[in-house]
């Protein structure tokens, strides 16, 4: 059974950064100095989203143990279930998804890929199914899928994303990038390349 919690959307991004931080780290403790080293937060930040975690997480001098961490963050951040994935869109970007292995271990299972163009459809290899995406109804249902990647081109994206809300699905991860409109019950995370060059670029001053 899941226990997730509620968290606000920016303390959980950072959550869910930490965890594959920790996932990693090589040694049994971290400290919050190393913990705001490797990721540019702050000390009282770390402290404040330990605490929204509802745990006692209180550091000693030598800093925390990094198996418990983990185990809290997985308790409270991660839906263990196995979550059914498709997606939509082969182009390049979405055909270099097609490898299910990139997603083992992740709690996260590819079932099938969509494209609007036939031809890509047939000659793509994949280790999971191809359909064209006038199927994604009767298939998305038949294969109980809750999330989509969104990798068609921008003219599409907001046209496809309404074909995938009317499905059911649950969340949408938006490679495209055009800023998609969804209902509230749809989670949309946008994670455009070029936007995020755009974030991490340092504009000059001019001052």
């Amino acid at each position: 059974m899941s226990t997730t919690v509620c968290l606000p959307e920016a303390t959980r991004k950072r959550m869910v950064q930490l965890l594959q931080l920790l996932k990693a780290w090589p040694e049994k403790k971290i400290t919050s100095a190393q913990i705001s080293k490797a990721t540019g937060w702050k000390d009282s930040l770390i402290r404040h989203d330990f605490w929204l975690l509802g745990k006692n997480l209180d550091g000693v001098s030598n800093g925390y143990c990094v198996q418990t961490l983990t185990s809290v963050l997985e308790e409270k951040i991660c839906d263990t279930r196995t979550k059914n994935c498709c997606i939509v869109g082969l182009g390049r970007l979405g055909a270099a998804l097609l490898d299910q292995s990139i997603f083992d271990g992740s709690g996260f299972e590819i079932k099938v890929g969509f494209d609007s163009n036939l031809y890509r459809v047939e000659i793509l290899r994949s280790s999971f199914p191809l359909y064209p995406a006038d199927d994604m109804p009767w298939v998305i249902k038949q294969e109980k899928i809750e999330y989509a990647i969104l990798s068609v081109p921008d003219k599409d994206a907001q046209k496809i994303c309404d074909r995938l809300v009317k499905t059911g699905i649950k969340g949408i991860v938006n490679l495209t990038r055009v800023l998609i409109k969804t209902p509230p019950s749809v989670k949309v995370e946008n994670i455009s390349i070029i936007n995020a060059l755009n974030l991490v670029v340092r504009k000059e001053s001019f001052d």
